[in-house]
């Protein structure tokens, strides 16, 4: 359990230092579209990878689906299809 909030400030530095796109042109974006892109790699157990009902599970979904919760409330929207 200690290593999930390491993993997350990785993240996060590896997306402030390889972003092009500021922050809040990003929001604006989601904002004006109601929609989220989210990336993964299909084979890379436990990280991501398809279960037997071709569903994307892993820590990393975990992780992007927290965050777009967080994007949720700081947006004030109820639904961001993902």
């Amino acid at each position: 359990m200690r290593r999930v909030p390491l993993l997350i400030a990785a993240l996060i530095v590896a997306g402030a230092v390889c972003g092009t796109a500021s922050a809040q042109d990003t929001l604006k974006k989601i904002k004006d579209t109601g929609t989220i892109t989210l990336g993964h790699r299909d084979t890379s157990i436990p990280f991501s990878y398809y279960d037997d009902k071709q569903q994307v599970v892993g820590y990393a979904m975990d992780i992007c689906l927290k965050v777009v919760d967080a994007i949720k409330a700081e947006l004030k929207m109820p639904k961001i299809d993902v």
